[in-house]
């Protein structure tokens, strides 16, 4: 990722200067000048790279700060939604994951769709948006979600949708919200199935009421799956973690009115099991 990069190279490049100043003010090469010098470069670049961090983040949040949570967005910002997918991008970089990715030739064009992914890890919507950024994609996502300080802005910006899962009436109410953001072509929407995260890594049975905004709407549902977000926390600062994104399938919109929800969720989970192996 550009921002993680530049932050490395512009820190290298001041902590090489430091040691190069040092060096010129003490012109006898000493072993004791020699490692003074090295000590005050790799000491500077830590101070540099964490200075670059903080005002990395410093953006990220103070353009979060300009958006009105209690506002409710019709339209997606361009400019929001593309400083939403830079940040996730961002973090993915700095978590240290190698992301590969297969199908994405698949991908339907000029319509918008429903994505359908299995679902490991809080960084498995990173990823995804990371990979699809190209696309613009509303997730439902839990409620709870919806507290976290800072996201929660740009959430609300690229026209997340929450749902409720222990109200019914209220969960209806967000695909009927979901299924509008299709029919008036607003921007395309991502669900993940299984409604919330499978901690041993087995695929859960899925919730097919989510599959409703492909049924009503007759938008084609674009099935990924994804492997190693659930290693990242263990891996971070250790060694990098491949993260495998697939796009396995696309259900065209005449194979999505011609089939049920409940069917159409059962063959979406056999194709999943079959690629995660489980």
């Amino acid at each position: 990722m550009i921002l993680n990069i530049l932050n490395k190279v512009l820190s290298l490049l001041f902590g090489i200067g430091c040691s190069c100043y040092y060096f010129y003010c003490h012109q006898f090469w000493t072993c004791e000048n020699i490692l003074k010098g090295i000590g005050a470069g790799i000491i500077f670049f830590m101070f540099a790279w964490l200075c670059i961090f903080l005002l990395i983040w410093l953006f990220f949040l103070g353009v979060a700060l300009t958006i009105n949570t209690k506002k409710e967005y019709s339209r997606v910002s361009k400019i929001y939604y593309g400083i939403f997918n830079f940040w996730y991008s961002y973090i993915c970089s700095l978590t240290g994951m190698k992301i590969k990715v297969t199908g994405l030739e698949k991908m339907p064009s000029g319509t918008r769709f429903l994505t359908v992914c299995n679902h490991r890890s809080n960084f498995d919507n990173m990823v995804q948006s990371a990979v699809l950024k190209h696309e613009k994609i509303a997730y439902i996502s839990k409620i709870e979600n919806f507290k976290i300080p800072f996201a929660c802005q740009y959430m609300t910006r690229a026209l997340y949708l929450p749902i409720d899962r222990g109200h019914p009436k209220k969960a209806l109410e967000t695909i009927t919200k979901a299924i509008g953001y299709i029919n008036n072509d607003i921007i395309s929407v991502g669900v993940f199935p299984e409604g919330s995260r499978s901690k041993n890594c087995e695929l859960k049975r899925f919730k097919a009421g989510c599959l409703r905004v492909a049924e009503k709407t007759g938008c084609p549902i674009v099935v990924c799956t994804i492997q190693g977000t659930e290693k990242v926390h263990k891996n971070f600062l250790w060694k990098k973690t491949v993260v495998n994104f697939d796009i396995l399938r696309v259900y065209s919109t005449d194979e999505v009115k011609a089939s049920s929800t409940v069917k159409l969720a059962d063959e979406i989970r056999e194709l999943m099991l079959e690629k995660l192996g489980k």
